[in-house]
């Protein structure tokens, strides 16, 4: 193109977002060009008469230069800058349709101009305009950023550019081939192209979905699988789940190079969309919850607990474990929020909110554990529930079998307190330091104690610990003593000087050695009842016959030290388990002449009835065919309640076995069944000795047995014998075998 006059319009063209970037730098720069002629202009004109003074040749003097490109021919030549007043200049703006390059029109005055092989002649007079081609390479500003590619091709394919960073190709990442795909020439269509018919695609079987591939997997037959990405998705949201990974699992590097050798053509998620899978993925599974707690469930038995964290916010759970019909135990975490406060009131309103937020109203227990607030909680539930409760709801209230045994150990803990803390701080003295450690190895070493469990901290508040601290560090008993003697930083270290125990010694280990010969028994015993993959509430009965004995042999022993942990042990053993309350009105009265004497009594109102070992525990034992009510379990009532008190005991089972079974069968008896029943009764009224048979039936109901001259299925079960002992046997398919033989 030649120089174009002022007059002349230039065209008007659509610009793209690359070339009004080039003419957005040569604007720029033209106005830094001028005012950096304004500035330097009178230094030049000092310059250039001193050099004159001196007698330079003008070829020599100094004068800035500016580089120039021929639009035409692509050669440079060197131009004075022009020192005229650039506040006049205009820009003037072509582009070649086939080239499709920048140009920029600078402006220059007609007697400073240079001639040029591209310049029209005879154009002497005005303002003249010289065509500069500004090559991308030789731009001095930042161009703008190229946005990135929208292609979904780019994912299989590799970008290749040449030396100006212009695109003009792409490489198949799977069988390395090199397609053009230059923007104005070419684009994506020729990648798409061959993306579907490479043979190397393993996206190839995505064009039909029904197509599998054969897949061996270990220890399975071989079989057909198909890729499927929303299915992995929601595989790797379960994974994330279960695994309690975090929400960014898919972005770490590691499991991505993994994935691209395992799986390459899974796109992993980020942590966004894994945050969105699992947000839905638990809605979807709490909508099937809530559907199955409405149609097949038939009771609930929920589990709740309240706990400060450290910033001194209050939480809350709630459990609920249930059985299915196949006679399955499932185990649900139904709700975890945080509460404003710890008392019954609140922790009663907010279980009240969970359950019909889930739409529950069927709960036979609440198991909590021993604080005062969770009883009021669990009577204000009570209440709420009354046309839904069995028993109208005097079973409701389940005391924590695992927190009540802590209770116990922890009150015998008190009696040996000083040998515990002494072999505590010796223990945390050898874990403080290396060369402890080094030094307490090489006493080992040298005594012969060779042992694989090393040292162990306990928790305080958690007795087991304990118990486990105990076994560890007996090993090393003498150990212990020998660095007693070499070592008197040890000594020092823990003497009361130091606000220390001091360190064990031989009458501290005795005692460190009965105390964990005990306490095995409550970590087994713990362990047996703290199982949530089965079905433990048919043992408790046994467990806590356990405990009784284990007491009694305590408070039977010589040993002074033992005798006096049994006896507090003891106390806390009849504060829950071992006192039958008749809670008769005659009690209450003598017991409120006490309080009034004593000044205690607060008014008129009723005193609260002393609360006994919830019967359930008993019902459970029942439902075990090895037991029933036989001699077997009516002798273990007599051992843990005593001779005067059992049969109190014994009585109070059989009536609620009695009772509940009636209960059950009102609600849940089939509709022949009771039709049955009102035929013979309407036959016994018309029949031969009608009254007789009807005062009978009067007398029966009143003794709790059956109106019907046929045994219920109660008495069938209970009249069938015992299983053997011996025999192993699980509550969940034990209960299927009665349920198949029995309708309760």
């Amino acid at each position: 193109m030649g120089v174009e006059k002022n007059r002349c319009l230039p065209r008007l063209l659509v610009l793209s977002h690359k070339e009004r970037g080039i003419i957005h730098g040569e604007r720029e720069r033209e106005r830094e060009a001028s005012f950096r002629h304004l500035i330097l202009k009178p230094r030049r004109e000092a310059a250039s008469s001193m050099e004159r003074q001196r007698g330079l040749p003008s070829s020599l003097r100094t004068q800035p230069w500016k580089q120039r490109i021929d639009a035409t021919k692509g050669r440079t030549e060197e131009m004075p800058e022009p020192e005229d007043n650039m506040d006049s200049v205009g820009i003037g703006i072509q582009f070649d349709s086939q080239e499709a390059q920048a140009m920029v029109m600078v402006p220059m005055s007609v007697d400073e101009q240079p001639s040029f092989e591209t310049q029209e002649q005879g154009k002497t007079e005005g303002t003249k305009k010289v065509v500069i081609d500004v090559d991308e390479k030789e731009t001095e500003k930042t161009q703008r950023k190229e946005l990135a590619s929208r292609s979904e091709m780019w994912q299989y394919f590799i970008k290749i550019e040449d030396d100006k960073g212009i695109l003009k190709a792409g490489r198949c990442k799977y069988c390395h081939r090199e397609i053009k795909a230059d923007k104005r020439g070419h684009g994506t269509s020729a990648l798409k192209k061959h993306f579907g018919t490479c043979k190397r695609n393993p996206h190839v079987f995505n064009k039909d979905p029904k197509q599998g591939t054969l897949q061996a997997c270990r220890g399975e037959a071989p079989a057909t699988w198909r890729f499927d990405q929303e299915a992995l998705r929601e595989a790797f949201a379960e994974m994330v789940i279960e695994d309690e990974q975090p929400f960014c699992f898919g972005e770490k590097a590691g499991f991505r190079k993994f994935m691209s050798k395992a799986c390459p053509r899974f796109q992993l998620p980020s942590r966004r969309t894994c945050t969105r899978d699992i947000v839905q993925h638990y809605f979807e599974e709490k909508a099937k919850l809530k559907k199955f707690f409405k149609d097949s469930c038939q009771r609930v038995y929920l589990t709740t607990d309240c706990w400060t964290s450290q910033v001194q916010d209050g939480y809350m759970t709630v459990t609920a474990t249930f059985i299915d019909e196949n006679w399955n135990l499932h185990k649900k975490v139904i709700s975890f929020f945080m509460v404003k406060g710890h008392k019954g009131e609140d922790i009663g309103k907010n279980l009240t909110r969970c359950l019909a937020d889930w739409g529950l109203d069927r709960v036979m227990i609440v198991t909590v554990d021993n604080a005062s607030a969770n009883d009021s909680g669990v009577d204000y539930l009570r209440r709420q529930m009354q046309k839904t409760n069995i028993a109208k709801g005097k079973f409701l209230h389940m005391r924590c079998v695992a927190h009540i045994v802590n209770l116990i150990v922890r009150d015998g803990l008190q009696e040996v307190d000083l040998s515990i803390k002494r072999v505590r701080a010796a223990v945390r003295y050898i874990k403080n330091g290396t060369s402890r450690l080094v030094k307490f190895k090489e006493i080992a070493e040298e005594e012969k104690v060779d042992n694989k469990a090393f040292l162990k901290l306990d928790v305080p508040t958690r007795w087991n610990s304990t118990y486990l601290m105990l076994k560890a560090a007996i090993v090393y008993e003498k150990v212990f003593l020998k660095l007693a003697e070499d070592d008197t930083n040890y000594a020092i270290d823990l003497s009361k000087e130091r606000d220390g125990f001091g360190h064990p010694d031989e009458d501290d280990w005795d005692n460190a050695k009965k105390m964990a010969q005990f306490l095995q028994h409550f970590h087994d015993l713990t362990v047996r009842i703290s199982s949530s993959l089965k079905v433990t509430c048919n043992t408790f009965f046994h467990e806590i016959g356990e405990v009784h004995l284990l007491i009694q042999e305590w408070l039977n022993n010589e040993d002074n030290l033992q005798v006096s942990m049994g006896m507090r042990m003891k106390e806390k053993f009849d504060k829950y388990w071992g006192l039958w309350h008749t809670n008769s009105k005659d009690n209450d009265r003598q017991q409120q002449e006490q309080d009034r004497d004593k000044g205690r009594s607060k008014g008129r109102g009723k005193e609260k009835d002393r609360e006994n070992i919830n019967l359930l525990v008993f019902v459970a034992a029942f439902l075990d065919p090895r037991y029933k009510l036989s001699l077997y379990t009516k002798i273990s009532v007599e051992e843990i309640f005593g001779e005067e008190r059992y049969q109190l005991v014994w009585a109070a089972i059989n009536t609620c076995v009695r009772e509940l079974f009636e209960e059950y069968r009102n609600m849940y008896a089939p509709p022949s069944e009771e039709t049955t029943q009102v035929i013979d009764a309407n036959q016994s009224k018309g029949g031969a000795g009608g009254m007789l048979k009807e005062k009978i039936a009067k007398r029966m109901k009143l003794s709790n047995c059956s109106t019907s001259t046929n045994k219920s299925e109660l008495e069938k079960y209970l009249a069938e014998e015992t299983e053997d002992t011996e025999k192993k046997w699980t509550f969940l398919v034990g209960g299927k075998s009665i349920q198949i033989g029995f309708q309760f």
